[in-house]
């Protein structure tokens, strides 16, 4: 395995680079970080990547719908109506007995 600095390729792979680079410059912010990201957890040796906090992005996907306010609310209006029906179905029972 050769490095890169003595790689008779070098000078491909930095064009490259240079194209991927100017891609990143016209996404968005996160998407770019995102990439960056997820290249820096390649570059890292196999028992860091297991330790790597890397897998904390794939439930920052999977959490990612929570995050916003109405996610939450629509939920627990649900229960909270499930609930309240359950109460008054029990208290209305209890009345009439």
């Amino acid at each position: 395995m050769v490095l890169l600095k003595d790689s008779s390729t070098k000078e491909v792979i930095r064009e490259q680079y240079e194209e991927l680079w100017s891609e990143l410059l016209i996404r968005d912010e996160k998407k770019a970080e995102h990439v960056l990201k997820k290249l820096e957890y390649e570059l890292l040796p196999t028992r860091q990547k297991i330790l790597s906090p890397f897998k904390n992005l794939i439930w920052e996907k999977i959490l990612a719908p929570f995050k916003t306010h109405l996610t939450w609310i629509i939920p627990l209006s649900v229960i909270t109506f499930f609930v309240l029906a359950y109460v008054i179905f029990i208290w209305v029972a209890l009345w009439v007995e």
